[in-house]
């Protein structure tokens, strides 16, 4: 994650040799920075160039790569060496940090004192100058600093010392030592972001590497990276206690202090990160690891992470509390993980290697000298597989630490386990094993008494000759809970970014055919096909690396046994005749997790064979049911439904349900594919793909499908289980069924039917029989789409059940819906729609079709291809609130793809709303035209394009409409009269998301046509409300009913007496290129708010590249968060006429043209007519250009302004006319730092100038501390200065 700081304080240096092979240079840069650009190997062309180009085209960014940013101070440090990488390396420039060229650095003992880098307290950043002999090292400031990916970054010199600050990494960097005694240290206080990805790691290496010249066995060739902290450690100097403050020391090589009293202490982050060839022998006493965690906190982010070729250890910890997940550690010489100190962090998923060098895979201390101190090293180690040297030892625990180790597996090496000293006390207390299988020619040694050898023997779940063993769940709510023994499950989670070819063990350890199976001396494919029969009373785990045979009824756990039927990721079962099938008794579970990439797959034998019909077989094996102990309401005679009396037996004899635990737990189905399944095991039974008999809401269920069931696909019978994402897909009979008074709820659902077969898309009961017993079936389904068969029927409720159904689709089918017997008297009570679209042949037939059409009348249900407005599911805590209708949101939100199979396109697609008009299609996309006014609520949905036709007004004066906007829609205005207006009273509910935001733009934008300077293409958005102004016709007072005001453009009253009104919500709204000029004397904004009140809801906005201003609020009381405004001609952000809102989070960019980033008024004319403009801002950043301005306050209005920075312009600040009477009074800066120019001009600069003074402002690149904001339900408290747009511009944002 690349700071925002480097959009700060940038401005394009020529680097001449570099930007002319580029054709161009960077333009989002400021005095103070060079920006390197270079050519990048990989880099698209422009596939279909301009046939009369601009002359001094802008050029199009590689998408992967990141420019590198050197701030002005660091440009006698950092310098072309005129040197180039190798081919493996992109031929890419070699820059080198010249550690001896810091003369102009910062040294600890200056870290000490005065201002302070974000994140230090002046306590921990005066502990730097305790340190003996280090106050005059200078260390490097990263202030403004980006190490990108266009070049290699070279060391040389010595130690570099990074302090203050965070030193940002960009994905795909590559950082290099130049000698042995070149290595990177991040001190205490500073931090480090290398956050790379699986396809751009970040690579720390040896310029032998770089240059092409590594061989494969070479190590010690630079130092590595030394990260050190605040977190407690145990060897102090003398008198201090372990764990304190005082408690500090110095690192190997002279690295730098470490150590104190911080547990959470935030050292950065590591992620995909790969460092290679280190460990050099720094002096004759001191050589480094690999990567050294000293004092380092839990608050550091480590994951992702291998060291390759070591000379001395590959990963240690001095101490500290830091965590970790997916290390690899591979050739080490020495110790592959070593710790001392009192490290007591946890790690999992770690693979280590051990080559044609290495001593111990783990030599683990306390601390020499004084075994028992505190804090103890006792760390947590799960998830491991160690491959070690014959020759050598695996782990050696020892001087007194701890370790619990778990899920592992311990191979290759000579000797496996040595435990000396104190540690010897800590076995079967603070030194454990369990899940862990030890696989080496001899266990153990140095065991005199015996000690090691009669733990390992009483230790349950541990093999010591390679055994099997059942993975456990780590005690250390640190670890996640996993299936699998070793560091891998399904997912290869080395792929693609460790270094090629030292990865050689990827699979999990082959422990034969678990316990509880038999081996049937098959294989399938290359897999050992195990034997599944009977009743199993104990509990069983199925590893991916077999194929499990159900022979006849299998059933897992009975009344006096429960047990756990463990099935990892990418396991798969299957049935090799109609007679078999899977049950989970009442009491038992299943805990089937699998994932997107590695789903557990229920099938057919012939499948496994590969010769099953993906689109005709069905009935090939029985199906899978599970049995629980909730309420149900099918009971013996004289048993009441719902109590533990009330119990039933399963079809096929698949055991007794029932009961009075509404939630129970059976398990988990996580990632679960049931195929061909639903055979006729009895003449009178033929089993569902699943069956939820009885089982309760305890029980997780996500991501299932089930696929061509010759019954039902999922039936409940009873219960209070729920689920999400839910495929069902060629099922027979009915996709969906429940009865016995089931009471879960579901929540995306896609249900479709083959052509070939199929009865009811839903067929839901009561009780047969007694149509009004209690418990009464009465779901929640949310969601939902149904493609039907056009022979069949799309719901079918009867019996006596309810049904509440919100934002779902059904379509395709021959009949939507048919409502029967006693369910008929829940319509409007036990059976709700709300949000439903019915596209049927038929909508609704049956036995009172009159009353089944007065209900769907009078509910928010539509017929046919139009969409209704998405219900409000934010009260229901089991259900996402969701914006749109149907089961999935967008195809870039397709939670099906990956993992289910036979999957038709499960997007809907509605055609042109009524209210609309379908015109010419844009590209291969229905478009739909909206012109005039829109009198009715109008849902414009994601699979067209909306095309606006001049003025299109949403409701009008005293009829108000709303008009609802799915995410992910995109709305065009194709010529410059074109804009939308919410009049007075109707409302806009735009609800994007991150990941589908709705875009407001132009047909240029559309077609690929605009360029960096378009503007103006479109109108723009306008809202008007009934909130309070101050600009009123003759005789009126400002903030009454009566103070209304006409729009620009023609645009709408607006205006009133009411502050909490409410225009709608924006969510995810990027507002492009529009403020065209729609008369002469009117030009419009990218947004008008114009007199809308804070009953509306914004959040997540950007306007870019408008004509003339960003966003303007015209007087009114909204608030808005998380907002983005680039590229104007005007003003980016401006207010008038008496706004009083609030915002937060704000992110302000001038490109190439602008001028000033706030221009702000009371009232021109009457500048001190109320109500007075005075809005509160916090969290602000301001990047303006060379030649403008920040900020100008004129006419009387305030300003309340918090913890923000205005950067780059000719001039930050103007205060002007009745607004300068308002400084410190409703003009007040809180938190703000002004870095341009000029920091003050205008009308009274003294006056101005006395105000910053006196205020908490700071002049210049220093940040002031952070204020404390206005507790007023609005602001969240944070203690950062500007927008900090990094954390939150997610994938929504455009151009930034």
């Amino acid at each position: 994650m690349l700071s925002e700081r480097f959009m700060q304080r940038t401005l394009v240096l020529a680097i001449t040799s570099l930007l002319a092979a580029c054709g161009g240079s960077s333009d989002n840069v400021s005095p103070g920075s060079i920006v390197v650009e270079v050519p990048v190997e990989g880099g698209s062309p422009d596939p279909d160039p301009d046939p009369d180009p601009d002359p001094d085209p802008d050029p199009v960014p590689d998408p992967d790569v990141t420019p590198s940013v050197i701030p002005d101070a660091l440009s006698d440090v950092i310098t072309d060496s005129g040197r180039t990488a190798a081919s493996g390396y992109g031929n890419k420039p070699i820059f080198t940090i010249d550690v001896g060229a810091l003369t102009g650095g910062v040294t600890q003992q200056e870290a000490g004192r005065g201002t302070l880098t974000d994140g230090v307290t002046q306590q921990k950043a005066g502990r730097f100058a305790l340190a003996d002999g280090e106050g005059d090292r200078v260390q490097l400031d990263p202030t403004g600093l980006v190490l990108g990916n266009d070049a290699i970054y070279e060391i040389s010199g010595g130690a570099l010392f990074v302090t203050g600050g965070t030193l940002e990494i960009a994905p795909g960097a590559v950082i290099a030592g130049a000698s042995a005694s070149d290595f990177l240290v991040i001190s205490q206080g500073a931090r480090i972001d290398a956050e790379g990805t699986a396809d751009q790691p970040i690579i720390f290496t040896a310029s032998a590497d770089v240059e092409g010249t590594v061989e494969d066995n070479e190590r010690g060739l630079w130092g590595g990276l030394v990260i050190n902290g605040f977190a407690p450690i145990n060897d102090c100097p003398e008198g201090e206690t372990g764990g304190t403050e005082g408690c500090t020391k110095e690192g190997e090589a002279n690295s730098g202090t470490f150590g104190g009293a911080d547990p959470e202490d935030d050292s950065g982050i590591l992620k995909y990160v790969n460092v290679r060839y280190t460990g050099s022998n720094v002096d004759p006493e001191n050589q480094l690891n690999g990567i050294a965690f000293q004092g380092v906190g839990s608050g550091t982010v480590v994951e992702y992470v291998q060291v390759h070729n070591a000379l001395d250890d590959g990963i240690e910890w001095f101490g500290g509390t830091v965590n970790g997940k997916y290390l690899a550690v591979t050739g080490a010489a020495d110790d592959s993980l070593d710790w001392t100190d009192g490290w007591t962090g946890a790690i999992q998923y770690v693979y280590v290697e051990q080559t044609d060098s290495g001593d111990n895979v783990i030599e683990a201390d306390n601390r020499e000298g004084d075994e028992n101190l505190e804090p103890r090293s006792n760390p947590a180690i799960a998830n491991m597989s160690a491959f070690g040297s014959a020759s050598e030892r695996a782990l050696r625990i020892r001087r007194g630490t701890g370790l619990a180790m778990s899920n592992s597996l311990i191979t290759g090496s000579e000797r496996c386990l040595r435990v000396d000293g104190a540690s010897r006390d800590l076995l079967g207390a603070e030194l454990t094993f369990a899940g862990v299988t030890f696989d080496c020619a001899t266990m153990h040694d140095e065991d005199a008494d015996g000690a090691v050898e009669a733990y390992l023997d009483s230790a349950t779940n541990v093999s010591q000759n390679g055994g099997n063993v059942e993975p456990v769940t780590p005690a250390d709510p640190r670890l996640d809970p996993t299936t699998f023994v070793g560091a891998f499950g399904a997912t290869d989670w080395t792929a693609g970014w460790t270094t090629p070819g030292t990865i050689s063990n990827t699979e999990q350890p082959d422990f034969g055919c678990p316990s509880g199976t038999t081996d049937a001396n098959e294989t399938i494919d290359g897999l050992r096909v195990c034997d599944i029969e009977g009743t199993v009373t104990s509990d069983l785990t199925l590893t991916a690396n077999n194929l499990y045979q159900l022979n006849g009824k299998v059933t897992i756990g009975d009344d006096a046994n429960p047990a756990t039927l463990n099935i990892q990721a990418g396991t798969t079962v299957f049935g090799g005749t109609g007679f078999d099938f899977l049950v989970i008794a009442q009491g038992s579970k299943i805990e089937a997790i699998g994932s997107r990439t590695a789903p557990i797959t229920l099938t057919a034998r012939a499948d496994v064979e590969g010769s099953a019909d993906i689109e005709t077989d069905r009935g090939l094996w029985g199906g899978l049911v599970i049995n629980g102990r909730a309420p149900i309401n099918d009971c013996p005679e004289g048993a009441t439904g719902g109590t533990e009396a009330c119990t039933k037996q399963g079809e096929a004899d698949s055991g007794l349900f029932g009961g009075a635990d509404s939630e129970d737990d059976s398990g988990t189905l996580n990632y679960v594919v049931v195929k061909y399944a639903g055979s006729n095991v009895d003449p009178e039974n033929q089993l569902n793909g699943i069956a939820f008999q009885g089982v309760g809401s305890g029980t997780e269920v996500s991501h299932i499908q089930v696929h061509n069931n010759l019954d039902d696909g999922v039936e409940f019978f009873g219960g209070t289980v729920s689920a999400k994402y839910v495929v069902l897909t060629g099922n027979a009979d009915d996709s969906l069924d429940w009865t016995d008074g089931w009471t879960g709820s579901l929540q995306y659902l896609v249900i479709d039917q083959a052509d070939d077969a199929g009865d009811n898309g839903i067929e839901a009961d009561n009780r047969e029989g007694d149509e009004n017993l209690e418990p009464r079936s009465l779901p929640r389904i949310a969601n939902m789409t149904i493609n039907g068969n056009p022979a069949e029927r799309g719901i079918r409720l009867r019996r006596g059940t309810g049904l509440e159904l919100y934002n779902s689709v059904v379509q395709g089918s021959g009949n939507c819906l048919r409502v029967q017997g006693e369910s008929l008297n829940q319509l409007g009570t036990g059976i709700l729609f709300d949000g439903v679209t019915l596209d049927c042949a038929t909508v609704n037939e049956g036995d009172d079709v009159d009353a089944v059409q007065s209900f769907l009348d009078s509910s928010n249900v539509a017929e046919g291809t139009s969409a209704p407005a998405a219900a409000d599911l934010s009260g229901d805590a089991f259900f996402d609130a969701t914006s749109f209708v149907g089961a999935i949101e967008d195809p870039a939100n397709d939670w099906t793809s990956g993992w289910t199979v036979g999957m038709p396109d499960g997007n809907v697609a509605f055609g042109c709303p009524a209210g609309t008009t379908e015109v010419a299609p844009i590209g291969d996309k229905t478009a739909c035209e909206i012109t005039g006014t829109v009198t009715g609520d109008l849902t414009l949905t994601r699979d067209n394009y909306y095309v606006l036709e001049g003025k299109v007004l949403i409701g009008d004066e005293g009829a108000p409409a709303t008009l609802n906007i799915e995410s992910g829609s995109t709305i065009v205005g194709d010529d410059a009269e074109d804009f939308l207006v919410i009049s007075r009273g109707s409302q806009i509910m735009a609800m994007g998301t991150e990941m589908a935001p709705i875009t407001f733009t132009s047909l240029s934008d559309i077609e690929g046509t605009v360029a960096a300077d378009t503007r103006g293409q479109w109108g723009g958005l306008v809202i008007n409300g009934f909130a309070p102004i101050n600009d009123c016709p003759a005789g009126i007072e400002g903030g009454t009913a009566q103070c209304t005001k006409e729009g620009e453009a023609n645009s709408g009253l607006f205006g009133g007496d009411n502050p909490a009104d409410s225009s709608g919500e924006l969510h995810y709204v990027v507002v492009k290129y529009a403020g065209s000029n729609v008369d002469p004397e009117n030009q419009l904004n990218g947004i008008a708010f114009q007199g809308v009140g804070s009953g509306t809801v914004v959040e997540y906005i950007q306007v870019h590249n408008n004509l003339d201003d960003g966003v303007e609020f015209f007087g009114g009381t909204v608030d808005a968060k998380y907002v983005v405004l680039t590229g104007h001609a005007d003003d980016s952000l401006d207010w008038t006429d008496g706004w009083t809102g609030r915002l937060q989070y704000v992110y302000i960019e001038q490109t190439d043209i602008g001028d000033n980033g706030i221009e702000a008024d009371n009232r021109e004319g009457d500048e001190l007519v109320t109500p007075v403009s005075n809005p509160s801002i916090a969290n602000m950043t301001i990047v303006a250009r060379s030649d403008a301005r920040a900020v100008r306050l004129r006419r009387g209005t305030g300003l309340k302004l918090y913890n923000s920075a205005l950067l780059e312009g000719n001039h930050c600040l103007r205060v002007g006319g009745e607004s300068l009477n308002l400084l410190g009074t409703e003009i007040v800066f809180d938190g703000v730092q002004l870095d341009c120019t000029t920091n003050n001009e205008g009308d009274d600069v003294q006056a101005v100038q006395d105000f910053l003074d006196s205020s908490n402002v700071s002049e210049g690149a220093s940040q002031p501390p952070a204020a404390t904001l206005p507790a007023d339900g609005f602001f969240e408290q944070n203690s950062t200065i500007g927008a900090d747009v990094d954390t939150w511009k997610g994938t929504w944002t455009f151009g930034i």
